[in-house]
């Protein structure tokens, strides 16, 4: 039998350290596995709460959008013809429209009104009017509107635009000669 050297503490010392780095840089690379995992784990949950957030939000838009579309069957908007709001007054609960009607005369309203154009005031807010026709149809009016002018040759309005004004002539008796100057 071959007799083998056995091992001295330097050859035991030398094979640790040869043998350290490996084991050093398995350990580093589990760890940076860890932390490659961690990283992923809270990207994920990132993402998966942005999708919660964006379903919410969805979810409110077509709240929002049912709504404004029962609101839009319930009231119609105004049309030619309907009275228009000049201003809203009051205090607290009791508040008063005063609307133009379309032959131009203007009227205070309150709620439970019916006006000469025959619609009844059914309510009045800060910020609308609503009234009702005789076919019971609900109208939202507009407020501050205008229907566009049209030109009454028997009643002119601001709309017309006037011919422009005629060059002034000066007379010979401020002294400047004839043809102003030039």
């Amino acid at each position: 039998m071959r007799n083998s050297p056995r091992p001295t503490p330097a050859l035991l010392l030398l094979a640790a350290l040869t043998s350290a780095p490996p084991a050093a840089t398995a350990a580093e690379t589990a760890a940076d596995r860890l932390t490659r995992i961690e990283a992923e784990t809270l990207v994920l949950k990132a993402r998966e709460k942005q999708l919660e957030v964006q379903v919410n939000i969805m979810s409110k838009q077509n709240d929002i959008v049912a709504k404004q579309q029962l609101n839009e069957m319930m009231v119609q908007n105004a049309v030619l013809g309907d009275p228009v709001i000049r201003s809203i007054e009051g205090i607290g609960k009791t508040l008063y429209a005063t609307l133009e009607l379309n032959n131009g005369t203007q009227v205070d309203a309150q709620v439970g009104e019916v006006l000469s154009n025959g619609m009844k005031v059914v309510s009045i807010r800060s910020n609308e009017v609503i009234v009702q026709t005789g076919k019971k149809r609900r109208v939202r009016l507009a407020a501050n509107a205008r229907p566009p002018a049209t030109f009454n040759p028997n009643f002119p309005s601001a709309g017309v635009p006037l011919p422009p004004p005629l060059p002034m002539s000066l007379p010979m008796s401020m002294g400047l000669p004839p043809g102003g100057g030039k």
